[in-house]
């Protein structure tokens, strides 16, 4: 759970504050794009497969907001909404706990979600961070021979350090790459707008950390 704002993460909180549909922060934690965004006079539904970081995060917005902030429990890739809901959907560190099929179904159903003209914002995980960037040289092998998703990591606790609680952990870790990111909003009928690697927030960052994309809904 990041405490810091991406380039397209940041993005979302701007865009979110010049439209009047109410717009979803799934995968939400303790709210660090739900509250700028709320700051920049959005309307917000917070979403997190976690009701502690709920209930967190609404202690922690401002009194002026909360008229235009609610939250809702849901886990991906379960939790559903009515089509045409939002004007914009933030997704951000969280595809890359899913598998393929799942990723591609979310996606979809975001697409539905959205009204016409909206956009998602999707962060990932890149296979080059965390503990998984010693898989980083399969990944780019896979890549090269045309694997539709190279970066799967099936057995993610073999890459943690000695003495890891491996409970605390997931079984499987999905990095992606912004041209995975790209062909999937596509697939789902997105235009995308902008897909690129993100910097993380580390004094040793690359500029590779995370993946991203903004895609637009076309207008009717």
């Amino acid at each position: 759970m990041t405490e810091t704002l991406d380039d397209f993460s940041r993005a979302f909180t701007e865009f979110a504050g010049t439209i009047q549909a109410e717009c979803l922060d799934i995968g939400c934690a303790y709210g660090v794009a739900t509250l700028p965004a709320l700051a920049n006079g959005a309307r917000v539904l917070a979403c997190d497969l976690e009701p502690r970081h709920l209930e967190i995060l609404a202690r922690r917005v401002p009194p002026g907001d909360r008229e235009r902030f609610r939250s809702e429990p849901g886990s991906l890739p379960e939790v559903d909404f009515p089509a045409g809901s939002f004007g914009a959907i933030l997704c951000a560190r969280t595809l890359h706990f899913l598998r393929a099929r799942d990723i591609e179904l979310t996606v979809r159903k975001m697409y539905d979600w959205l009204i016409p003209g909206g956009r998602i914002f999707l962060i990932t995980d890149s296979p080059y961070v965390g503990p998984w960037w010693k898989s980083a040289p399969e990944y780019e092998r896979r890549k090269r021979e045309g694997c539709p998703w190279p970066g799967f990591v099936q057995n993610y606790a073999a890459l943690l350090p000695p003495g890891t609680d491996v409970s605390k952990h997931p079984s499987f870790i999905h990095p992606l790459d912004p041209d995975i990111l790209r062909r999937v909003a596509g697939d789902a009928g997105f235009e995308v707008q902008d897909a690129g690697f993100l910097r993380g927030g580390g004094q040793r960052a690359t500029g590779r950390e995370h993946a991203g994309v903004i895609a637009l809904k076309p207008a009717v």
